[in-house]
C-alpha cells in the first residue's frame, strides 16, 4: 500500500465515492498491529490538534460555553483516543452479536481510516471557517453526513452485512445509547468544573 500524502488523499476520494471497496482495500493491507495502534495514536493526536486550532478560530462567545472542555491538548487527545477505542470495541461486540464476523484488527485500522477521511474534512471547515465563514456550518453538517454514511458502509463490510441501512439504524441506535452512557458519566465532572 502506498502511504504517499498524495496516494492515501487519492484513496481517501475514492473511499468516500465507494465505501465498501475503499474498506475492502484498507483491510487487506496488510499493515501488522504495530502500525495500526501507531496510526492509532497519530489520529488522536492531529485531531486533538484540529480541534484545538478549530477552536481558536470561533468567536469568544462561542467559545465560552466550551471553555473547561478544551483547556488542555493532552486531555483531548485522551478524550479521542478513548473514544476511538469505544467505538472499535462497540463495533466488533455488537456486530458479531447481530451475527457479524468483523475482527478488532480490521475495525481498528478502518476507524483509524474513517478519522483522516474526517480530518481531510475537518482542514476543509478551518481554510474556510477563515476564508467564508458562514459556509464553515454547511461543511460541518455535510462532514456528518459522510461520517455515518461511511460508518454504517465499514460496518457493513468488515461484519459482512448485505443491508447499509440496516447498519445505519445500528449506528444510530448505538450512538443515542453511548450518548446516554456519556452525559450520565460526564456529568457530575461538568459540574465541579462549573463551581
Amino acid at each position: 500500500m502506498d502511504l504517499s500524502l498524495q496516494s492515501l488523499l487519492s484513496m481517501a476520494r475514492f473511499t468516500v465515492q465507494s465505501p465498501r471497496e475503499g474498506a475492502r482495500m484498507v483491510m487487506q493491507a496488510k499493515l501488522p498491529m504495530s502500525g495500526r495502534w501507531a496510526a492509532f495514536a497519530l489520529m488522536a493526536v492531529m485531531s486533538s490538534v484540529l480541534a484545538h486550532l478549530s477552536f481558536g478560530l470561533l468567536p469568544v462567545d462561542v467559545q465560552a460555553p466550551m471553555g473547561n472542555a478544551m483547556t488542555s491538548p493532552f486531555r483531548t487527545v485522551i478524550l479521542q483516543a478513548a473514544l476511538m477505542l469505544v467505538a472499535s470495541h462497540a463495533i466488533v461486540w455488537i456486530g458479531r452479536w447481530r451475527g457479524g464476523v468483523g475482527t478488532f484488527e480490521n475495525v481498528l485500522i478502518l476507524m483509524v481510516w474513517l478519522q483522516f477521511i474526517l480530518l481531510i474534512l475537518q482542514v476543509i471547515q478551518i481554510a474556510i471557517q477563515v476564508v467564508l465563514p458562514p459556509l464553515a456550518d454547511i461543511v460541518g453538517f455535510a462532514s456528518v453526513g459522510i461520517f455515518l454514511w461511511l460508518l454504517s458502509n465499514f460496518i457493513a463490510e468488515v461484519h459482512k452485512f448485505q443491508s447499509v441501512g440496516k447498519s445505519f439504524v445500528g449506528v444510530i441506535m448505538t450512538l443515542f445509547a453511548m450518548g446516554l452512557v456519556l452525559a450520565l458519566v460526564l456529568t457530575p465532572f461538568m459540574a465541579q468544573g462549573v463551581r
